[in-house]
């Protein structure tokens, strides 16, 4: 079966959308981001929805492409990774972030400023990274009629 080109299209850009508001809202010191209480849960919103949409994406794929529904985000990626030839550095900061949103949302601990500052300016760069790679790897499906 192939990818839906508006799914792919719709998530890719909602992905996009966190990230370049995360970026806006981590462009300051740190001293600055831990001093704002609105501000961090903002960026720790916008992290999750952004990991969220990338498992979306990355289930939409595994189950439409290669037929196959993996149970939870970090499997997705890592299945996704090993399908697609990701490296292993990049499979990484997929874990992390995937890991990072599961802590967060299920509060196995609590995530400190620190933490996700440094995810959203360190490791959220990786969902771009994904979107630009699964883009390109889909391009054939999305245009083809």
């Amino acid at each position: 079966m192939k990818p839906d080109p508006e799914r792919v299209a719709r998530l890719s850009a909602e992905i996009l959308e966190r990230l370049e508001k995360l970026e806006a809202y981590t462009a300051v010191e740190f001293a600055d981001f831990q001093a704002d209480e609105r501000t961090i849960l903002a960026v720790k919103m916008l992290l999750v929805e952004a990991v969220e949409g990338a498992a979306a994406l990355c289930n939409h794929i595994m189950a439409r492409v290669f037929r196959h529904a993996p149970g939870g985000f970090v499997l997705c990626f890592d299945m996704l990774a090993d399908r697609l030839g990701w490296e292993e550095e990049f499979r990484q900061r997929l874990r992390r972030l995937a890991r990072f949103r599961n802590e967060m949302i299920h509060e196995y601990q609590e995530a400190t400023p620190a933490q996700i500052y440094r995810m959203a300016r360190e490791e959220a760069s990786a969902l771009r990274e994904m979107v630009r790679r699964l883009r390109a790897w889909l391009q054939p499906w999305l245009t083809s009629g």
